[in-house]
């Protein structure tokens, strides 16, 4: 393991500590009704998958998805993944009652229901309600373990590095 790679697994369970415990989907979200609009739609019964295209915006409860593409797969009527494309895909979810909006940007974000983890690729990035950022070339978000997982790039003089950034407590605790 590379000196980079050791500091970042020993350091981000420190950093993300805010991650982990904040980004819980509020549990009545998954009992409201889903409103999906778009310039398009294609359903494929057979295969279980609905495309929607066209500035797509999805809402359920405090759950938000927006991009230029929604691909959603269904196993027995029941959303198992949605994945969502475009320039700039975004997902955002109030985690708790008492917490603030967390949003994840990327080229593409994949939400697994059934396991609970979301996968954020290309430009990636997670903002907790705090100011706490993350980016990186690609984070991988698993709900029910709470661990986060950020990659970037080997080279020290890609851009795609990981970055944090964690505001002053007064900031946070303010927010």
């Amino acid at each position: 393991m590379t000196p980079n790679k050791l500091a970042i697994s020993f350091l981000m369970p420190l950093i993300l500590g805010g991650f982990s415990s904040t980004l819980l989907a509020l549990e009545s979200d998954r009992e409201q009704p889903i409103h999906i609009s778009s310039d398009s739609a294609e359903r494929n019964e057979k295969k279980g998958i609905t495309t929607y295209t066209g500035a797509v915006q999805m809402d359920q409860g405090s759950m938000r998805i927006k991009a230029d593409k929604v691909v959603i797969y269904s196993v027995n009527n029941e959303i198992s993944r949605v994945v969502a494309t475009g320039d700039r895909a975004e997902y955002q979810q109030i985690p708790a009652p008492d917490k603030q909006l967390v949003i994840a940007k990327g080229k593409t974000i994949e939400y697994l229901l059934d396991t609970e983890k979301l996968h954020i690729s290309e430009n990636a990035s997670l903002r907790q309600g705090d100011g706490t950022t993350l980016t990186g070339k690609k984070i991988d978000y698993d709900m029910k373990t709470s661990v986060v997982k950020a990659q970037g790039n080997k080279s020290t003089t890609n851009p795609d590095r990981i970055h944090m950034t964690i505001p002053p407590k007064s900031e946070r605790s303010s927010k």
